[in-house]
């Protein structure tokens, strides 16, 4: 129980790290050339640990959508998640994020016909009250480059959480087959074969990073990865109703970073909002 504890805690800080270092590597090099490098980096990581990853469900045909599923997500996800840290805010763009939650709660109740109490849902209240109130005020505050509306990276927030918001329900169902290590690449692969033709189509550059923007290239890559293992081996020594929460957390501690270090001063209405966030998520998890 003790590591499980530690575990799910590690992937949280692994996950905050993960968001600052994504946003620095995306404002050095751009959204989909650090998305890409930063991902190899990860397969990289994970690669010398497949010998000792477990599966216990053989690979069928009926695992193929969900494979599919899994890459167009991750696509959404990722591409997203690097844009709007790229040009938005972490105390904003962070806490529209998180509300894939319930997005991957729904869509669990759905198609596994999980039960649900009444702490979810107040979970889920707390969850969307809270995205509701950092992108109307987020709104207020900024608009795009039109001059009018939503500003783009806000928007990306919400793709962000729609993406992971399906991801995760596809990774519950592929883990037994691929390993909870292999699922990592699996989605690391099926998001960078998705891309790269689109990538190719619009011209956008790929070129490796040089000099100082690999460092964090680098940080994005590992400790995204390290966070997801982290959890998979936390799930060991812990059931996932203790981990899940404390995992959660990441979303709290990246806003603490931006507001101790990166300085950022959102309104009051905003940090109200990311508090209502963090508190739904970790509700909706237990």
């Amino acid at each position: 129980m003790f590591w499980g504890i530690v575990l799910g805690l590690a992937a949280s800080a692994c996950w905050a790290v993960a968001n600052v270092a994504v946003q620095r590597s995306a404002r050095r090099v751009g959204t989909f050339r650090a998305l890409v490098w930063a991902q190899l980096i990860g397969i990289v990581c994970v690669v010398p640990a497949l010998p000792f990853d477990e599966r216990s469900v053989p690979l069928a045909l009926g695992h193929a959508p969900w494979l599919i599923a899994a890459g167009v997500s991750a696509l959404l996800a990722y591409v997203c998640l690097f844009y709007a840290f790229e040009h938005g805010r972490l105390t904003i763009a962070v806490p529209v994020m998180s509300s894939w939650a319930v997005l991957a709660s729904g869509l669990s109740l759905l198609l596994f016909h999980e039960a649900v109490r009444a702490p979810q849902l107040a979970g889920a209240a707390l969850v969307v009250a809270g995205a509701v109130i950092v992108s109307r005020f987020a709104q207020a505050g900024s608009t795009d480059a039109a001059g009018a509306g939503a500003p783009r990276w806000l928007l990306a927030s919400f793709g962000a959480a729609i993406g992971f918001g399906v991801l995760i329900p596809a990774i519950g169902v592929l883990a037994p087959v691929t390993g909870r290590l292999g699922v990592i690449i699996v989605v690391y692969v099926a998001d960078i074969v998705l891309g790269l033709p689109l990538a190719l189509r619009y011209r956008v550059a790929l070129a490796p990073p040089t000099g100082r923007a690999w460092v964090p290239v680098a940080l994005a890559g590992f400790f995204e990865t390290a966070g997801f293992a982290a959890i998979a081996y936390a799930a060991r020594f812990a059931p996932l109703a203790l981990v899940s929460p404390l995992s959660s957390l990441a979303s709290t501690f990246t806003v603490l970073f931006a507001w101790l270090i990166l300085k950022e001063r959102p309104a009051r209405p905003i940090l109200l909002g990311a508090a209502l966030v963090a508190a739904g998520v970790i509700v909706l998890s237990l």
